[in-house]
């Protein structure tokens, strides 16, 4: 039983790519709701409201999922603003989720500077691709990923760290392929690649909960 939101998850995150390459755009919305109530089901039947670590990450799985389906609807880039700013709360409780662990003070002198040169080349990738308030929105959002990724590698549980370690890289991962797509270079080939990372790296912070009861 365990397995079933996970499976649905994924089939869904299939079906969404595979709608959005035909062009079908209300069908991928959907299947792309569906895989993103998926993992916040997932969270929820493992006991997120169990635990303050629990509860605060589902906050962040919740901001994920309305960002999920706000980034999906085409046209106006008021749409894209408010997904962003979705995700970028999402990242501030995944955050303060994290800290709920203890932090790993001697594991920052590492963590930090791989973080911010991940940060660094993708501020520079992306510089000359943004205009207006995007110029200010994108970094905004840079740094909120960055804190979150701090965070997840000098978190403290013993039983959930690379759940979160993993799950919170491959979430800063798959966010380059959005920014691809919007800033880029628009093509399936993002939603393909970046489209399942995303949707893993939900499942394993949402699997998180189970294995911390902070």
């Amino acid at each position: 039983m365990i397995l079933f939101l996970p499976t649905l998850c994924l089939l869904t995150c299939g079906l969404s790519i595979w709608f959005e390459s035909r062009e079908q755009h209300q069908l991928a919305l959907k299947a792309k709701l569906a895989a993103s109530l998926a993992f916040v089901g997932f969270a929820w039947d493992l006991g997120a409201s169990d635990s303050s670590y629990g509860q605060i990450l589902l906050i962040g799985l919740v901001l994920s999922l309305f960002g999920d389906v706000l980034l999906a609807i085409k046209g106006n880039k008021k749409w894209f603003l408010l997904g962003i700013a979705a995700f970028l709360l999402a990242h501030v409780f995944y955050t303060i989720a994290f800290a709920q662990t203890g932090f790993d003070t001697a594991r920052l002198p590492l963590v930090a500077p791989v973080v911010l040169v991940f940060l660094s080349v993708t501020a520079l990738w992306l510089r000359r691709h943004l205009q207006g308030i995007f110029s200010i929105a994108v970094p905004a959002y840079l740094l909120a990923i960055g804190l979150m990724l701090v965070f997840a590698w000098c978190n403290q549980s013993v039983m959930g760290f690379w759940w979160i370690a993993s799950g919170a890289s491959l979430f800063a991962l798959s966010d380059l392929f959005v920014a691809r797509n919007r800033f880029v270079q628009p093509a399936i080939s993002n939603r393909i690649i970046g489209l399942p990372i995303y949707y893993v790296a939900q499942l394993l912070l949402a699997y998180s909960v189970k294995l911390i009861s902070a």
